[in-house]
């Protein structure tokens, strides 16, 4: 076993993939996590708590790399490909002995149905896809329901000549049903070529390669204006929103594993984005190296907490995440939280302040975090995220400005990104408070 405690230290605080080799430099374990280093560090700290598996595991390890990804779901879904890629031995074994979940397809068949499975046979069967492993049906349905807004499919078990009830809200198009009963004719022929293409797509995606479909889909979207199928062509053009939307939150995995500068680039475009879209407002603005988000989970009022995520140079850094326990406030009412917990986190200035600070919310909320900073003497940029994502709130003299974002802006990814994160920090915290007052 190779000393750990140099290289455990220097890991990142972000999410990302950690990739464990044996003396032979051979992979034996890849993983994913939320924060690199404490998710690693749990391997060699209290090993006595260690099942007898991972502690085999521990005792082999040589070399400790990692792939720093700007989302979970990104080191999710580059966690599944790399295990397929590299077939890691301790990979093999669940950590607790219930088989790992694949998305099954078997594209052999004619018009093909998604499924999961516990059991891939890829021996016996070359003609089957399989995507995975994931380690709950949750995460795989999550994910399938990201996909099926981008390319249709079909999950019905019984096929009687009738479209399904997807079919009618576009996410099952065509409708495998429908088509089984059709007639053997050049419409069925097309039908059927229509769905397998949709298929491959799927498979596409599942394997990381999501950038490519968005160039595909405006060619047929242009195919079909071209040709006055104008119905066609907003179907597809709604398609390629539901990818780009995906990709507001997540990345295209196979960047992570081809081109990392891309990763830091896009990055680094979101912000200089969004420095610019605010510099207007802020003519004295600096560098947006720290951003915060504040964010409130409550239920009618009680068990009211707060949250504050902290992104560093455009990436989330959970080391300097917060919560808090609304103490002063009683009732439903979010400004009051919102200054409440400003108040508390501006009493820190161990914590370093941010050069701009987001608040979940319209005027109110803005006005509110406003107010703390000017009774604690401070100057900090603020803006709102409005209930729609594609809308900032923005402070100008003494009302409020409203700026809408086009939904492919980077500025948007960027906001996105933290307001997601944000609330879901302090939604976990308020679950996890009222589970505990409940007992």
């Amino acid at each position: 076993m190779v000393d750990t405690t140099k290289k455990i230290d220097s890991l990142p605080t972000t999410p990302g993939v950690y990739i464990y080799k044996d003396k032979d430099g051979v992979v034996i374990y890849v993983g994913k996590a939320v924060n690199l280093r404490r998710r690693v560090k749990q391997y060699f700290e209290k090993k006595e708590t260690l099942s007898l598996k991972t502690k085999q595991l521990v005792s082999h390890i040589v070399t400790i790399s990692h792939i720093k990804t700007i989302t979970e779901f990104d080191a999710l879904l580059l966690e599944a490909n790399l295990i397929q890629k590299f077939q890691p031995k301790y990979n093999m074994i669940a950590k607790d002995d219930k088989s790992p979940i694949y998305i099954k397809i078997p594209f052999h068949d004619e018009l093909p149905r998604i499924t999961l499975t516990r059991k891939p046979d890829r021996t016996n069967d070359k003609n089957t896809f399989y995507a995975g492993p994931f380690q709950s049906t949750r995460v795989a349905k999550s994910i399938l329901r990201s996909i099926r807004r981008c390319v249709p499919f079909c999950t019905q078990k019984i096929r009687n000549g009738k479209p399904c009830f997807y079919s009618h809200i576009g996410l099952c198009e065509p409708c495998p049903s429908y088509i089984e009963k059709l007639p053997e004719n050049e419409q069925k022929k097309t039908y059927i070529e229509h769905y397998r293409k949709n298929i491959f797509r799927i498979i596409r995606i599942a394997k990381g390669h999501i950038l490519p479909l968005i160039t595909e889909y405006t060619d047929e979207m242009n195919r079909h204006a071209k040709n006055e199928q104008y119905e066609e062509a907003r179907l597809v053009r709604d398609r390629i929103e539901h990818i780009k939307q995906l990709l507001q939150t997540h990345f295209d995995p196979s960047l992570y594993l081809h081109d990392m500068v891309s990763i830091g680039e896009t990055v680094e475009q979101e912000r200089a984005d969004l420095y610019t879209l605010l510099k207007d407002s802020y003519p004295h603005l600096t560098p947006l190296h720290k951003i915060e988000c504040v964010d409130i989970s409550n239920t009618s009022g009680t068990t009211a907490v707060g949250s504050l995520v902290v992104m560093i140079d455009g990436v989330m850094d959970r080391a300097q995440y917060r919560k808090f326990i609304i103490r002063d406030v009683h009732g439903p009412n979010d400004t009051a939280m919102i200054h409440e917990i400003l108040k508390r986190r501006l009493k820190h200035p161990e914590w370093s302040y941010p050069h701009l600070l987001i608040v979940d919310g319209g005027k109110g909320q803005v006005h509110a975090a406003i107010t703390a900073l000017s009774t604690a003497s401070m100057y900090i940029p603020v803006i709102g995220l409005a209930k729609r994502y594609e809308s900032i709130v923005l402070p100008k003299n003494k009302s409020f400005s409203l700026i809408h974002l086009a939904s492919d802006r980077p500025a948007l990814k960027l906001l996105t990104r933290i307001r997601d994160e944000s609330h879901r920090f302090a939604l976990t915290f308020h679950v996890k408070k009222r589970a505990t007052e409940f007992l």
